[in-house]
């Protein structure tokens, strides 16, 4: 009508139960046009395209705004794709983005009410981790109660779910233990230096080869391993794995290796009174004995069948074996016999094993492992200054971690190698002439 008043509206699409809540007159979608008295209200509904949010790691948030600082917010907003808005408030949150991960995508979660007493909490656990002693969630929420007492917080209550908040916000997770360490004595490091002392004393009296510098240890295994890990179809509740039911009966087996890598044949003894009938593979030796374990009689065995008869032993030549301080390996007979052989007898400190034992440290495992030892073995007897140079070259091996020596390894291991095949084609020349000698 032309004496109407038309008014018209611009505004979002919205359902027709909204139109009426909010007392907008309802259209039937042909007629856009309601007549109210004089007052004629046109309604143009306007239909947004749809958006879906999108989420940015912290790395690409700080290109964004260190491109932002050099050619301004609208640049970036034309290059990397996020709105002006969004840059401009990166920008002012950029010392908590540079604080992130460079994976995590957001800030997520209250901070802590109580940083001092999370701080103390995280020295606490800090400290018991690096003794090597076990933190449970129980633990952390009674310490924390503790602190709390102290720091006079009486509202705290150490929940549960504070306790998994307090985990994400320090990067803190339940592992499982992959190796177990014995508790070192308090004199540790004096023990430590005296026992290197000493064995590059003997090394410089008498100028060892890497081949006949060795170590030997007992490990018990199992007659079966079954794997802990397996590849499976994802979702599955239930993993079986099927194993033999002897996981559970052990035997001793006694490892032998040489500084220069190699490997003494394996001495396995069996829990029995009798000698098995199986046939064994060649190359191991079986013996058995009532409580399956070494005692004096089958360590004497062990040097007269395996120790006595390696590589360079036969000619008499100068050699040195570490041991620990089991109380087999300390017997005057062991001793004796060790020194008709000219062998000198080195003996580990107790509780010293697990930092100065090649054969604990980095033999044992990759043996049950089934993985190639013999570069572990050449680490290890430098990694415990047992087998270093006397130049000096390789003392910096004793600070490195297992990475950082690889290649320094690699490079080493052939001369090594090499030195110790001239020794044994020495060796095998010197029995050869005694023969002949006897024969004559």
């Amino acid at each position: 009508a032309s004496d109407c008043i038309h008014v018209f509206v611009l505004g979002w699409s919205i359902s027709e139960q909204q139109q009426r809540a909010r007392n907008i007159p309802v259209l039937d979608g042909k007629n856009d046009v309601s007549v109210k008295g004089t007052v004629a209200v046109h309604y143009y509904p306007v239909n947004m395209a749809k958006t879906t949010r999108q989420s940015y790691t912290a790395k690409f948030k700080k290109e964004v705004i260190t491109y932002a600082k050099e050619h301004g917010n609208r640049a970036a907003e034309r290059k990397f794709g996020p709105t002006e808005c969004v840059i401009r408030k990166w920008r002012k949150a950029e010392s908590t983005i540079k604080e992130m991960r460079k994976v995590k995508r957001a800030n997520r979660g209250s901070k802590a009410h109580h940083p001092n007493l999370e701080k103390a909490l995280i020295k606490w656990i800090e400290d018991t981790r690096r003794d090597c002693l076990g933190v449970s969630t129980t633990t952390i929420r009674l310490q924390a109660l503790r602190l709390a007492k102290e720091q006079n917080i009486p509202e705290f209550k150490a929940l549960m779910n504070w306790c998994r908040r307090f985990f994400g916000r320090n990067k803190l997770s339940i592992r499982r233990r992959t190796t177990i360490s014995q508790r070192l004595p308090s004199d540790h490091e004096e023990l430590l230096t005296k026992f290197q002392s000493y064995v590059i004393k003997m090394h410089q009296k008498y100028n060892y080869d890497m081949s006949q510098i060795g170590n030997a240890d007992q490990t018990p295994l199992t007659f079966d391993l079954p794997s802990e890990n397996t590849v499976n179809i994802k979702g599955a509740r239930t993993i079986t794995m099927r194993s033999t039911g002897n996981e559970k009966k052990r035997f001793t087996v006694m490892l032998g290796c040489m500084a220069d890598g190699a490997k003494l044949p394996p001495y396995v003894v069996f829990k029995r009174k009798t000698m098995p009938k199986d046939k064994f593979p060649s190359g191991v030796i079986v013996r058995v004995q009532e409580q399956g374990w070494f005692n004096e009689s089958i360590m004497d065995d062990w040097l007269k069948t395996e120790c006595m008869k390696r590589d360079g032993c036969l000619g008499k030549q100068r050699s040195m074996l570490v041991l620990d301080a089991f109380r087999c390996h300390t017997t005057d007979n062991v001793k004796s016999r060790l020194k008709r052989h000219n062998t000198d007898l080195v003996i580990i400190p107790s509780g010293m094993t697990s930092i100065l034992q090649p054969m604990d440290a980095v033999v044992n495992k990759p043996f049950k492992a089934g993985g190639n030892m013999r570069k572990t073995v050449v680490k290890g007897f430098k990694k415990y200054c047992i087998s270093n140079m006397l130049d000096g070259t390789e003392d910096d091996i004793l600070w490195m971690d297992n990475d950082d020596d690889d290649q320094k390894e690699e490079d080493s291991y052939p001369l090594r190698q090499e030195q110790g095949e001239r020794e044994r084609e020495r060796d095998r020349e010197k029995q050869n002439s005694e023969k002949s000698i006897g024969a004559l």
